[in-house]
């Protein structure tokens, strides 16, 4: 005879068959479900990411990096941010970003995007005094530091004379890298053809390359020129006093309030320059890092729509951008916009389910339980709405209405217009399951004893359809998620600048962002995990409300 262990306990099949017994005798009907469900392995798995999308819509605030609507050009369609976890001598280190500086390729001229290595601090030698200075940024008022450096070119004849080409050119550098900086520790010499340097010249420059024999090789010399810091200063009383005037002069509240912002943005504070080397030998640098914070101070936001807090989980300083998805067309983290997008995409679901199943139960109800003429009207209604293609009346609908009302209003008509389409094919189930319930004993004794109709149809027929309503329900949110979607993507949904995935996904139309920013699908990945937890989870439901997996 087989055993089984239960519990360090050798107990025989009889034994197994006597528990589950047991619990059908003892146990409710969704404690049943529940013990079902969990046998359902794949669709508990889709329950808690539901779950834990939900929990993320409901506190994207908190969670995103960013703000989803600040938009900067200088980021548009920059790749996800490169997370470093070890420092320049390989060791391991927490985790950090560099801030993403956009260059061209002198080649092609195409732009891409890199990583800006700023300085945050410099050591060097004045090599007319011999004193060591360091310059180091966010100390004593430090705002900026920058790196100034010298391009001079020059020709060579085979006996070593030398004729000035053009120069000296100074190029002042803010973002360098770090093999650049390297480089300008001592000079450094490019040697190029005559052909291409030598292509057009002053006269000036074309008699001093005369003086000497016949150029054999022209040289670039590009050394450090000098370093300098820029200190931020306090505002000034003169400052105070003219913003005092403005106030006085102009009528804020009746006057012309776009001079006076004009006015007092032209007023504008010289930094101080502090620290300057004219002839500077680099000892060594630190580059500025961006480190990963968590639970850090940033915009401002209203956690549950009340609660006033700046705190988010993840974040960088500026003017650094954790870009973990990348950014849009606009510049906007597209990370952050996923999270702000999941509350209009997984929220619009259980919005129109919710009308849906009002007008399916009460119409269907009503038409089967009263019957006759009700039941005709109301089945004809409801099979002319049944005939049109779903897709194409959810269009026109869509069509018919104004594009530019607010996004919020547009929310609210996008489900009506879900509702409007799914309750046809609901009050039908709902009309053939109240016609059977109709005939049983209880219903009979319930009409026999001049109960109202309305206590009728809520109390006894209505609650005998919710394991259908449940599993219906799952398996319908999906097809509304993909209805707005697809409205959205075809720029009839939700419009600029609110956020869902199916308007996310309208962006990666075009082949630049097909083949250069494909982080913009990303969207679609989450519109896919999304419809397949529903289906799984309304397969694992109906599984698990069947009467013969509860054990009757």
């Amino acid at each position: 005879m087989k055993k089984e262990k239960k519990n360090d306990l050798i107990v025989t099949p009889q034994e197994v068959k006597k528990d589950e017994l047991f619990e059908v005798k003892y146990m409710g009907r969704w404690q049943l479900a529940w013990r079902a469900l969990k046998k359902h392995k794949l669709g508990l798995f889709s329950l808690w990411v539901l779950i834990i999308l939900y929990l993320v819509a409901i506190f994207a605030d908190f969670l995103a990096p960013n703000n989803p609507y600040d938009q900067r050009q200088d980021l548009s369609y920059a790749p996800p941010s490169k997370v470093h976890w070890t420092d320049e001598e390989g060791k391991l280190t927490a985790p950090y970003i560099y801030a993403w500086v956009l260059e061209r390729d002198p080649e092609t001229y195409r732009t891409f995007f890199t990583e800006g290595i700023s300085l945050g601090s410099v050591v060097a030698i004045d090599r007319a005094t011999g004193e060591e200075k360091t310059f180091e940024q966010g100390k004593d008022g430090v705002m900026n530091i920058y790196v100034t450096t010298k391009t001079v070119r020059y020709a060579l004849d085979a006996d070593g004379n030398r004729a000035n080409l053009g120069g000296p050119e100074y190029s002042t550098v803010q973002t360098v890298k770090l093999t650049e900086l390297d480089m300008l520790k001592e000079t450094v010499v490019t040697e190029t053809s005559n052909r291409t340097t030598l292509g057009s010249l002053a006269p000036s420059r074309f008699r001093e390359l005369l003086r000497i024999g016949p150029p054999v090789k022209v040289v670039t010399e590009r050394s450090l020129h000098r370093i300098f810091a820029q200190k931020e200063d306090e505002i000034k009383d003169v400052v105070v006093e003219a913003m005092n005037i403005v106030n006085e002069v102009i009528d804020v509240d009746g006057g012309d309030l776009d001079l006076a912002r004009e006015f007092l943005a032209e007023l504008e504070i010289s930094p101080t320059i502090v620290d300057v080397i004219q002839d500077p030998q680099v000892t060594d640098y630190v580059t500025k890092k961006y480190p990963i914070k968590f639970f850090t101070q940033s915009w401002e936001y209203k956690l549950l729509g009340f609660i006033p807090m700046k705190l988010h989980l993840v974040g960088t300083d500026l003017p650094s951008k954790f870009l973990l998805f990348g950014s849009d067309m606009y510049g906007r983290d597209v990370f952050s916009r996923i999270l702000f997008g999941s509350r209009v995409s997984m929220s619009i679901g259980l919005l129109a389910i919710l009308i849906t199943f009002s007008l399916g139960l009460s119409i269907g109800g009503a038409a089967g339980y009263f019957g006759g003429i009700t039941d005709e009207i109301l089945m004809r209604v409801t099979e002319i709405l049944m005939s049109i293609p779903s897709f194409y009346l959810l269009i026109s609908l869509r069509a018919v209405l104004p594009t530019s009302i607010p996004p919020h209003i547009t929310y609210i008509l996008i489900v009506l217009i879900l509702s409007f389409i799914g309750w046809p094919g609901m009050s039908r189930v709902i009309r053939g399951m109240v016609l059977s319930y109709k005939e049983t004993e209880f219903v009979q004794a319930a009409i026999a004893m001049g109960y109202p109709s309305g206590r009728v149809i809520l109390r006894h027929i209505i609650p005998n359809t919710a394991t259908y309503i449940i599993v219906s329900a799952t398996l319908s949110i999906p097809g509304y998620i993909l209805g707005e979607a697809g409205l959205s993507f075809l720029g009839l949904g939700i419009t600029e600048p609110s956020a869902s995935w199916g308007l996310m996904l309208s962006q990666a139309q075009n082949i630049k962002a097909m083949t250069e920013a494909p982080w913009l699908l990303i969207p679609g990945i989450f519109i896919f995990i999304v419809v397949m937890a529903f289906n799984l989870l309304g397969d694992a439901l109906r599984d698990a409300l069947d009467p013969r997996s509860l054990g009757f």
